[in-house]
């Protein structure tokens, strides 16, 4: 019983949001591009690179790519985590990089269904302001 205590893995805040960011970010948005692109055709994917590797390498090319763009993304910032002390700095990025999977997976689901969604210039303007502004209000905890 000793041993198995040992093997438990504490999940805090931290680790939450990086579960949530890779769903969301890695494996929410990466399905729904790959499977907007395969109904609709590579045409209606904003992303250039994305439309590359659909055309390239299909449906699981694109999801692969994304989840590993998003596994290299987390893992750099875990080493500025492990290295620094910008804890508060690192969880606003992860929540506002979870808000921007979400985002982009929802503009896929819109124009999935027919409807209208934001346009990508939209979203990646709202995506960058919540980094700017999630990241300053961590510091400011940090500094506290």
């Amino acid at each position: 019983m000793k041993n198995l205590m040992q093997f438990t893995i504490r999940i805090d805040l931290q680790h939450a949001l990086y579960i949530i960011a890779f769903l969301s970010f890695g494996v929410c948005d990466g399905i729904t591009g790959a499977y907007m692109m395969e109904k609709l055709g590579a045409g209606v994917e904003a992303n250039i690179a994305a439309k590359y590797v659909f055309l390239a390498h299909g449906f699981e090319g694109v999801v692969l790519a994304k989840i590993g763009l998003t596994l290299t993304v987390l893992f750099t910032v875990h080493m500025i985590t492990r290295y620094s002390k910008a804890y508060w700095s690192v969880n606003g990025f992860l929540i506002a990089l979870a808000a921007g999977g979400v985002m982009a997976a929802n503009a896929n689901v819109n124009v999935l269904a027919g409807e209208i969604p934001w346009s990508p210039v939209e979203i990646i303007f709202t995506y960058i302001l919540l980094v700017l502004l999630l990241i300053e209000i961590g510091s400011f905890m940090t500094c506290r």
